[in-house]
């Protein structure tokens, strides 16, 4: 009867330890801090020379929007800053987006694609223009924000914006 009773005690021991062993309560994930992506443009667009950002309230900026990077303006994003070159020697520029879903991060970056083999195919007016979208763009995506950056310093400006979410 003793060898039962310590076997008893023993196994109901070994669960309340396997349960406690087993029991790690999730940690709540920490909500990542928004990326102000207008304090990060801001140094790039003095230092590299980009044009200025398109006032897509106005006429004439959406015109340049919904011409350059077509159906853009049709999302619903929380951040779109466009720096967008009409037409130039040394096209910089830079789009920098920060979607709502991950839907319209795939469209964000179809439509970055889209800019990009336009400007290569025939859309860059000078072969300057045509050689720096060839060798000097990239589009650059970390979670729901994505960019497109063409400029002879892009990849110093591609690690600034990774090093925005390390």
């Amino acid at each position: 009867m003793l060898k039962k009773i310590v076997t008893l005690a023993m196994a109901a021991m070994m669960a309340v330890a396997l349960v406690a062993c087993g029991n790690t309560a999730a940690k709540p994930t920490a909500t990542p801090e928004p990326v102000d992506l207008a304090a990060f443009a801001e140094k790039y667009v003095s230092e590299q020379l980009m044009p200025p950002l398109l006032d897509t309230n106005e006429d004439m900026g959406k015109q340049i929007l919904d011409t350059s990077y077509v159906g853009l303006s049709d999302l619903d994003l929380e951040q779109c800053l466009p720096y967008v070159s009409m037409m130039g020697i040394k096209n910089t520029e830079m789009v920098l987006v920060q979607t709502k879903n991950a839907d319209d991060v795939a469209k964000v970056k179809e439509i970055f694609q889209a800019r990009m083999d336009a400007m290569v195919g025939g859309g860059a007016f000078y072969p300057e223009t045509a050689e720096i979208w060839t060798n000097n763009a990239e589009i650059v995506e970390k979670g729901n924000y994505v960019a497109v950056i063409v400029s002879e310093d892009k990849d110093a400006i591609v690690e600034a914006f990774n090093g925005l979410f390390a």
